[in-house]
């Protein structure tokens, strides 16, 4: 029996759609098992199989910890499987890691070719599970988990999709705007953004802004118009966006659940608690502090929020990666902590947020 891994693959996954385990059958005595994402090593095992099966469990795990730590939204899964070429050979190398263990290698130092290979599975990073398959879901929805926005005039946009190369689709933008002369008329302009977004298969990401989308109208229609909203369509995917003049009171930008920089722009109310821990002495009749410690919170609670925005904002709460930008220019990490969120979809109660942010290295902006 020639060693074969035997779990089918699909050609393309949400990262939480992986299956559960490898399965791989061999004659052999015991393998090494490397798994790599985009090239890069990110897993190496010896097995030993039971009843000739070997079971690699929880490469969901590993292949997800490999793309946050490195910010990767889609990569290529590969799996290569060696073997001693009898079961009493030694093993290629043994080595003594830098915690004293010994690491035992066959063959997958590059002096022999892989008994078995698992090549160009794509994957899209993704925390949730879909009621619909990996390709479904992808070929459908943008890499968001909200359906609309609300937005400043002032906001930025960030959209992604995943597309396949030379994909043909129904791409336009259908902009709700009004004439400066007549504020109270709503008129629709169809801006097409063409059939094809990319001539490989790659992750699509438009940067969308008022400016963007009055810049289209003003320019078919030869006025200074306002936009009011925007439906926006990427084949039969759908996002709604809505302009306010309202400007938000926080703003913050933090990996969501596909691993991209999502804004969130929040209408909120805040609090700032400034705890000072010190010691004191005397000295000469004079009294000093000493050993001064000061930490500042920032305490949020937000306006009512949607069922839908509720549900996307706690992606910011449990997200590994949060900033707040202090200028166009600079944005600095904070940390989430203080979390009071319950979200229900019932009609007679608001839905607020409440939890608190610091600077991660404690020093406060001006």
């Amino acid at each position: 029996m020639a060693t074969t891994i035997k779990t089918t693959f699909d050609s393309i996954y949400l990262t939480a759609h992986l299956p559960e385990e490898v399965s791989v059958e061999t004659d052999a005595a015991r393998l090494e098992v490397n798994i790599f994402v985009d090239e890069v090593k990110v897993f190496k095992s010896v097995y030993y199989p039971f009843d000739k099966v070997v079971c690699v469990r929880d490469i969901r795990s590993i292949i997800e910890a490999s793309m946050c730590e490195r910010q990767l939204v889609m990569a290529t899964l590969k799996m290569e499987v060696y073997e001693p070429k009898n079961s009493v050979s030694s093993p290629t190398s043994v080595t003594i890691d830098e915690n004293g263990n010994y690491v035992v290698t066959y063959g997958s130092d590059g002096s022999a070719s892989p008994n078995a290979t698992l090549d160009n599975v794509k994957m899209v990073y993704c925390r949730f599970k879909s009621g619909v398959s990996s390709e479904g879901y992808l070929g459908n929805c943008f890499l968001t988990t909200k359906k609309s926005a609300l937005m400043p005039r002032s906001g930025q946009l960030s959209l992604s999709n995943y597309t396949k190369a030379y994909a043909q689709g129904s791409n336009y933008a259908l902009i709700y705007y009004s004439h400066p002369q007549i504020p109270e008329q709503l008129f629709s302009y169809n801006a097409n953004l063409g059939k094809m977004q990319s001539t490989s298969e790659k992750i699509v990401t438009a940067d969308l802004s008022y400016d963007y989308f009055k810049s289209m109208v003003d320019q078919a229609k030869g006025t200074d118009c306002k936009v009011h909203g925007v439906e926006y369509r990427i084949g039969v995917r759908q996002f709604n966006i809505f302009f306010t003049d309202e400007k938000p009171t926080e703003k913050f930008v933090f990996l969501n659940a596909f691993n991209i920089m999502e804004t969130a722009y929040l209408y909120n109310t805040t609090s700032i608690k400034t705890e000072v821990d010190r010691n004191e002495a005397v000295c000469g009749h004079r009294t000093q502090f000493y050993d001064e410690t000061i930490k500042v919170k920032h305490e949020v609670e937000t306006a009512p929020l949607t069922f839908d925005e509720a549900k996307w904002l706690n992606q910011m709460l449990t997200s590994k990666l949060v900033k707040r930008p202090i200028s166009d220019e600079v944005s600095v990490q904070v940390l989430i902590s203080d979390i009071s969120s319950e979200v229900t979809d019932s009609d007679k109660e608001l839905i607020r947020i409440k939890f608190s942010w610091k600077y991660v290295d404690g020093t406060e902006w001006i």
